[in-house]
């Protein structure tokens, strides 16, 4: 095979790039060409450069060519895979999804994939993948298209609809599903877990699994003989990029449906109505994971909530990590991680099918949910692209409980596709985690949003100024 070019799109983002590169590199045994682009150019001038410097002095192979690309339409030329890794707006605008919406009693837990404040970053970042789509089309039809930004669902339908690269979105709950059910097992790898799961990226369901050649439910069940689920699961665990999550909402959940849902308590919070709404107690703590900083933590299942304060001082902490990287002072070390994006683009351009958790829009694969709402179910990924498996006999119950997000996150889509401010209004109003305000409040948290997000949206949909006399 020639040598393979692969841009990344937020290539000065310092949290994911050098991980996503060293991973290409163990995946890859034939030299790679890897273009860094990013769409915010405080980010070219003061990041990406220095990261060049670092990829070539730490990471690059005799043979690899790495650089900086700060015009995407060149940096897109040839290429044979694109990974996106971008946050629109950043930290600032973030701040605006967290806010508001506590304005009118919702307390986020993430805040960047379902409820008002991924409703919020879905708008604002919706026009930036269509334009990534455009280019796309133009440029590399042909590219693979990894999709790691959040709301994963909503941005990597916008791909699938608008350009014809075979696209997928990703992340990492798969892992931490997996990590759960060894655990309750006392495994001591994956390797005899089998599982099919259903839904919506960060709120996935368990709907079969197997270990070895029993069936897992039967399992579970005789293993807790009428015990609680918490009997067999650690207090909490970390996901890949250190955040971490307890697990009594999960327990909860499966109590309350006989199935075993996404087990990262802080996403999963936010697709359901009763965690996050209506002003729920909570308290400040000191976080043992990072006492410098304090942590609101809701009394609810224990929910912990990731601050904009906290996403600060780790972000910080990227950077000061990088440069002391640079400067030799830290030791310079990536172990493979487990994202699969570089499995998946080897698998498409060698055609050596693949097999993982993928975000698709649904054309079959979850019957009951909507079509051409984007879902996560296990798919194959070859040379023919991205192929979703088909899960059978997805339980009633959870279907239910996936719908109203399936639906909110397909108006989301196609309402900024088309402009249409109020299938945007009436997303919001479907969402979960919107049941309990009233109309005319939703319909006012909307508008908040939409003007703290006018400098990313098209004319058409920023708020329209009030003439004075």
């Amino acid at each position: 095979m020639r040598m393979a070019c692969i841009c990344v799109i937020g290539g000065g983002s310092t949290g994911w790039t050098l991980g996503l590169v060293k991973d290409l590199m163990y995946v890859f045994n034939e030299p790679l060409e890897v273009r860094l682009h990013d769409i915010n150019m405080k980010a070219v001038k003061e990041k990406t450069l220095p990261l060049l410097e670092l990829a070539a002095r730490k990471l690059k192979r005799k043979k690899d060519r790495i650089m900086a690309a700060p015009d995407r339409k060149k940096a897109l030329r040839g290429v044979d895979a694109v990974v996106i890794t971008i946050s629109t707006g950043g930290l600032a605008s973030m701040e605006n999804d967290l806010i508001i919406p506590e304005k009118y009693g919702i307390r986020a837990t993430v805040g960047d994939t379902a409820g008002p404040g991924g409703w919020s970053r879905a708008i604002r970042n919706i026009p930036v993948f269509q334009q990534f789509a455009l280019d796309f089309a133009d440029i590399c039809p042909t590219a693979f298209i990894a999709n790691y930004t959040n709301p994963m669902a909503a941005l990597t339908a916008t791909l699938q609809l608008e350009c014809p690269n075979p696209s997928v979105g990703l992340c990492h709950a798969y892992f931490e599903t997996k990590d759960v059910i060894q655990k309750m097992f006392g495994l001591a790898d994956w390797s005899p877990i089998s599982i099919a799961i259903a839904g919506m990226n960060h709120f996935t369901w368990i709907t079969d699994f197997k270990i070895g050649r029993e069936n897992g439910y039967p399992l579970l069940r005789k293993k807790l003989n009428g015990r609680s689920l918490s009997v067999l699961l650690p207090e909490e665990s970390a996901d890949e990029i250190g955040m971490y999550s307890g697990h009594n909402l999960f327990v909860e959940l499966y109590d309350a449906f006989g199935y075993l849902p996404y087990p990262a308590d802080r996403h999963t919070s936010e697709f359901v109505s009763f965690t996050l709404s209506g002003n729920p107690l909570h308290s400040s703590i000191t976080d043992k994971h990072f006492p410098k900083l304090k942590t609101e933590m809701l009394d609810y299942c224990k929910l912990r909530r990731t601050s904009i304060e906290w996403r600060r001082c780790n972000y910080a902490g990227y950077d000061d990590q990088i440069a002391g990287m640079l400067s030799g002072k830290v030791k310079m070390h990536l172990p493979r991680s487990r994202e699969t994006g570089a499995d998946m683009i080897r698998a498409y351009l060698c055609n050596k099918p693949f097999t993982d958790a993928v975000n698709c829009l649904n054309r079959g694969q979850i019957a009951g949910l909507p079509e051409g709402a984007c879902v996560e179910t296990l798919g194959c990924v070859d040379g023919l692209g991205v192929r979703p498996l088909v899960v059978d006999n997805v339980p009633t119950p959870l279907l239910e409980l996936i719908r109203p997000i399936a639906v909110c996150q397909k108006w989301i889509t196609e309402g900024m596709l088309r402009c249409d401010r109020e299938m945007l209004v009436q997303a919001l109003y479907r969402d979960p985690a919107c049941a309990m305000l009233k109309p005319g409040e939703v319909r006012n948290m909307a508008e908040e949003l939409f003007a703290a997000n006018a400098p990313y949206l098209p004319p058409a949909l920023r708020p329209k100024s009030r003439k004075t006399k």
